[in-house]
């Protein structure tokens, strides 16, 4: 064999030796890598010395991932290169810019310009747009078929490593999601009472059915204060951890101002709506039932602020309270009326949550506001937990045991 040829084959055999060395210094760096830049940083470095090039681009159009080294573009140019690379995309594996057609003179002018001669496509799938952009040599001879072959090779080592930084990002998030609704879901049981009051004139039950982990539902019972019991029923706007914090802070508020304005229920709604607006900037919402217990004279006073309206139902006689005003902090200046109704022995007040009558069957049909009425007319005889257990059993059979929509939560008192 001819000294030239024995010249030759080493120097290809040098060559083939740095690129595998390549290959196998890019798997190793990222095996412990989680970041793209990092990444890409290395790609870079072990693609440009073996192919003795100082341009090269990197364009991934699913992930909206670009990265360059050795030139600059300002960023029209950047966006004007991304728009246009979809289209260079052929069955061909790579494309010299110089025959790049007519319609994309603009990016053919574009790489010229920055020294890009080559675009490499690395693409498995059309629904996936992969482009390496690549210079010509230091000595500016042309790269050959062996260059594009490594080229290929390292980018596919290259997308590998990305592909599994998405899948662990996308575990991660799921673990942060499922660490945050758990936070959420302590935060919520952690504002629901722990037991029902113990009234001497009242019979008190609840049912409260979140959909999800973390529902919007919220209710309370406060600190009773010279025979007055305060309780609340609200629905937070939205669900997950957002809305356990601001059902939080309302009871924050609610606890706090219930001593200064325990007795003043208008005044308490209107105070505490000035406080939610500061909160949310109006961009959050909360509807509530707040209701005051007189367990020496039976009565109640009660504030509706945009809520579903409870029922006050004696015998066959069935009222709506409405009295109050609109949500809670949609406006800082709202006003509010309360009103004192007497009760007497026998009397029941249901309130409810629209997760409880928008609960639907297998027809779309709603169970409605009109037939929870009519069943505690027919059922006045039962005790409060009675009837909210009866309730809900009803609303399951009406459902066939469909997913309720929304959260569910039925408060009834029952006067003794």
């Amino acid at each position: 064999m001819a000294e030239n040829d024995i010249k030759r084959l080493q120097k290809e055999l040098k060559f083939k030796k740095l690129q595998l060395n390549s290959i196998y210094e890019l798997s190793s760096a990222m095996q412990s890598q989680f970041d793209v830049d990092h990444v890409m940083r290395i790609f870079f470095s072990s693609l440009m010395a073996p192919l003795g090039i100082s341009r090269t681009f990197f364009f991934d159009s699913s992930q909206e991932l670009f990265r360059k080294r050795g030139f600059v573009l300002n960023e029209a140019e950047a966006q004007l290169l991304k728009k246009k690379l979809k289209k260079t995309i052929t069955a061909a594996t790579c494309r010299e810019v110089a025959d790049l057609p007519q319609d994309l003179d603009a990016l053919k002018k574009l790489l010229l310009g920055r020294q890009i001669h080559y675009l490499l496509n690395i693409s498995e799938s059309k629904k996936r747009t992969l482009v390496l952009g690549l210079g010509r040599k230091f000595n500016r001879r042309d790269l050959e078929q062996e260059d594009f072959e490594f080229a290929y090779i390292l980018s596919r080592f290259m997308l590998i490593e990305l592909d599994n930084i998405r899948y662990l990002a996308q575990i991660f998030e799921k673990k942060k999601l499922e660490h945050e609704i758990k936070i959420a879901r302590d935060i919520q049981l952690s504002l629901l009472p722990q037991g029902l009051p113990q009234l001497q004139n009242y019979d008190i039950a609840v049912i409260y059915e979140p959909i999800q982990e973390v529902g919007g539902d919220y209710y309370d019972i406060l600190k009773k204060k010279k025979n007055i019991q305060p309780l609340v029923l609200a629905d937070v706007e939205g669900k997950g951890l957002a809305a356990a914090l601001l059902a939080a802070s309302c009871q924050a508020i609610f606890h706090s101002m219930n001593e200064l304005y325990l007795f003043k229920p208008a005044q308490f709604i209107g105070k505490a709506n000035s406080f939610i607006h500061e909160i949310t900037r109006a961009s959050r919402f909360i509807t509530l039932f707040w209701m005051l217990l007189n367990d020496e004279n039976p009565a109640i006073t009660y504030v509706n602020a945009g809520h579903s309206a409870p029922f006050l139902i004696s015998g066959k006689s069935v009222r709506k309270l409405e009295a109050g005003g609109m949500l809670l902090g949609f406006s800082d200046s709202g006003i509010y009326q309360e009103e004192t109704l007497p009760l007497r022995s026998g009397d029941i007040v249901c309130a409810f949550t629209d997760g409880v009558f928008e609960a639907e069957n297998s027809k779309g049909e709603e169970f409605g506001e009109k037939t929870i009425m009519d069943f505690i007319i027919a059922n006045t005889q039962l005790s409060a937990a009675e009837l909210s257990n009866r309730l809900y059993k009803q609303i399951k059979d009406f459902s066939r045991n469909k997913k309720f929509r929304d959260d569910f939560t039925i408060l009834i008192v029952k006067v003794r």
